[in-house]
């Protein structure tokens, strides 16, 4: 058995993990991409926790879906221990509403960025164009649910 440090807070770091092995077959094709799923927005609780601009970086089949399950554990873990969440400031209903709003943010944003790429063509010129104008109509949904909303944190909507 090991000896403890003096100390034990001192830990040594750990091992370096061993390197992968050798592919079987180096002259096997790599496995196709995934692509972002088509979203049913009567199904959107089945792509409960991670964003799909975040998920569309891992397009190994495998890697991408370990996400998923990992999300969906997640997920209904969270919904597991319902009973014991703190209230919302503002009460459940302004609380998710608020979460909209951050998440059509990020969208408003991520479609800002992804315009922001030099096109490589006519047609990926127009996509840019697309996704910068589909970005003002996001930031437009955001700022109707806020001023809906309103400052308030605490207290009655007039």
């Amino acid at each position: 058995m090991p000896e403890l440090n003096e100390d034990c807070t001192k830990r040594l770091p750990p091992a370096a993990p061993p390197a992968p092995p050798p592919p079987d077959d180096e002259d096997e094709p790599a496995p196709p991409s995934v692509a972002p799923p088509e979203v049913d927005p009567d199904r959107w609780e089945r792509f409960p926790t991670f964003r799909e601009t975040f998920l569309v970086y891992f397009t190994t089949p495998a890697h991408n879906a370990a996400l998923r399950v990992v999300g969906n554990l997640l997920f209904d873990m969270t919904l597991a221990a319902w009973g014991e969440w703190p209230d919302q400031p503002e009460g459940w209903l302004r609380g998710q509403l608020r979460a909209v709003v951050a998440d059509l943010r990020h969208l408003e944003g991520y479609l800002v960025t992804l315009a922001e790429a030099a096109p490589a063509d006519a047609y990926e010129g127009a996509l840019c164009r697309t996704a910068v104008l589909m970005s003002r109509e996001v930031g437009d949904v955001a700022q109707n649910i806020e001023s809906k909303l309103g400052t308030w944190r605490g207290g009655e909507v007039s």
